[in-house]
């Protein structure tokens, strides 16, 4: 295992789509961080008036045949862009006199051209275009994270849910010009979140637990398809929805309930093919349960356990908004076919699935609840477990090891209760280089190879530029350039700064809604 130094930030760090870089906030400026050379490719000072709190940093998406560029960062009033490889290059949109509310959370659209920026409130979402400066503003979304609304694979028909009334309603927009292309009136009482299948077939909406067990699958253009209520025992159906989560091919939905099960559809009809139960005593046909033991030096490790065995039970008081029990976590690794879940009521136990057999392969009893399962975005075999204790120690499980393994990382904790808010996350490596996460918490960072790293070859460094140095000063720029490994520099080089205004908006609110010719017309063609 190999870890790199301690980097300071005053921000979770935000690793890039294509793992090349890390952005975080030092104080007064956004750095930008390579993770090959772990060189500081950007310096980026913010303005005075730039609010710490509240901040978000994201990244573009990655374009077809090329790397990550934009990133942005936002506050409660402003949204700023930034172009990796043009320094001259910049975005800054303005909240205007927030009338409407302040900025809640932002991210990339589509494309690398469009920030989705959220009011408070639920007042609004309001799309803007960085390359023409236009904006187009939606009432009333009902949330405003990733749960409430999703882009549609290829086509980047962006799916919203809200409710302008007293009824939920998904409406489906254009990619671009972002013209309602169907309105969708659900048949949910309290609709919880949606989402797109990975092959942009379906589009499935489940509703609150208060509402029975009620999952709405869609088609792509808006059609209901099947409303999946749970399978009935006696009088008793279900005990509601907790999380909903496809399979990496989207063959498969899996829905995990109240009632301690997973239940994965097939795509084909959208009906149960397999229940994963999560019984209060775990006796397992063909596998091994781990347990973690802590001494009293806080020496960390595993030992196989005899079955059966019953592991610790949380216990809901009366003053829990909502009781510990139900499947909160259901992840699926790279090619579908393990799936890692967690279920409230054991906080501690980690159940792995093998849908080739469809039965537990093994199950983790941790010595502290389990915050989070991340299997790896290439490997399909390992996977990450992060536990909420306040030491720097990760957990991992694979396939192919004898044993799960525990990483205890060298990281100093951070002032007052960051130390308890600590946050891993796999960089996207590709299969055929050695995985990589990144480690840490508010005040501070760390990159973590648990197999060791990959030899840094001068190639590979991929275009990077430090902070002052022109593409064409060395051979090596050059040779990226010819080779396609750095983009050829930008000849209009431009700052753009844009302002809300009410009265545009208001008027490019109105014929995006009441366009009903391009609508129409341009509907059969989208889907």
């Amino acid at each position: 295992m190999e870890v790199s130094q301690q980097f300071k930030t005053t921000h979770y760090s935000v690793p890039s789509p294509d793992s090349a870089y890390i952005a975080s906030l030092n104080g007064a400026r956004l750095q930008i961080r390579s993770t090959i050379s772990l060189e500081l490719i950007r310096s980026i000072s913010l303005p005075s008036e730039q609010n710490i709190r509240g901040t978000v940093i994201r990244w573009a998406p990655v374009p077809d045949n090329g790397r990550s560029r934009r990133f942005f960062l936002s506050d409660e009033n402003n949204a700023r862009v930034w172009d990796l490889y043009d320094e001259k290059w910049t975005a800054v949109i303005n909240n205007g006199s927030g009338g409407m509310g302040k900025i809640v959370n932002g991210d990339f659209g589509c494309t690398e051209d469009e920030v989705i920026l959220f009011s408070d409130f639920g007042a609004k979402v309001t799309i803007w275009s960085l390359a023409s400066g236009r904006s187009v503003e939606i009432k009333d979304p009902k949330f405003s994270t990733v749960k409430g609304y999703g882009y549609r694979l290829k086509t980047g028909i962006f799916a919203l849910l809200s409710r302008p009334a007293g009824q939920d309603i998904v409406t489906l927009h254009a990619p671009g010009t972002y013209f309602v292309l169907k309105t969708i009136t659900l048949a949910s009482v309290d609709a919880q979140g949606l989402r797109w299948s990975p092959d942009g077939r379906w589009l499935v909406v489940w509703d609150a637990p208060s509402s029975g067990y009620r999952v709405l699958v869609y088609t792509a253009d808006g059609h209901l398809f099947r409303m999946y209520s749970g399978e009935r025992e006696g009088e008793v159906c279900g005990l509601g929805v907790k999380c909903v989560e496809w399979t990496p091919r989207g063959d498969g939905l899996a829905i995990g309930g109240w009632d301690k099960r997973v239940t994965l559809l097939s795509t084909r009809t959208f009906s149960p093919v397999v229940f994963l139960d999560h019984t209060p005593s775990v006796q397992l046909t063909n596998g091994s349960v781990w347990q973690e033991a802590v001494s009293a030096s806080s020496a960390r490790s595993y030992a196989i356990t005899a079955q059966p065995i019953s592991p610790p039970v949380a216990v809901s008081s009366p003053s829990d908004s909502s009781p510990k029990v139900g499947i909160s976590i259901a992840a699926f690794n790279a090619d579908g076919t393990l799936v890692a879940t967690r279920d409230d009521s054991t906080p501690t136990t980690v159940w792995l699935w093998d849908l080739t057999h469809m039965a537990s392969r093994t199950v983790i009893i941790q010595h502290a609840p389990v915050k989070h399962l991340l299997w790896h975005p290439t490997i399909p075999d390992l996977l990450l477990i992060q536990c909420a204790h306040d030491d720097p120690v990760l957990y991992l499980w694979s396939s192919t090891a004898n044993a799960p393994e525990i990483i205890t990382v060298s990281l100093q904790k951070g002032l007052g209760n960051t130390a308890a808010r600590l946050e891993s996350k796999w960089l996207p490596t590709p299969r055929d280089r050695k995985p990589a996460l990144i480690f840490g918490h508010t005040q501070s960072y760390i990159l973590v190879w648990p197999q060791g790293r990959d030899p840094i070859l001068k190639f590979e460094h991929d275009g990077e530029e430090r902070e002052g140095e022109r593409e064409d000063d060395s051979e090596d720029s050059l040779y990226n350039i010819l080779t396609g490994r750095t983009p050829v520099p930008r000849l209009d080089n431009s700052i753009r700064d844009f302002e809300a205004d009410e009265g545009d908006d208001s008027a490019g609110l109105e014929d995006t809604f009441r366009e009903r010719r391009a609508r129409d017309s341009g509907l059969d063609e989208m889907f």
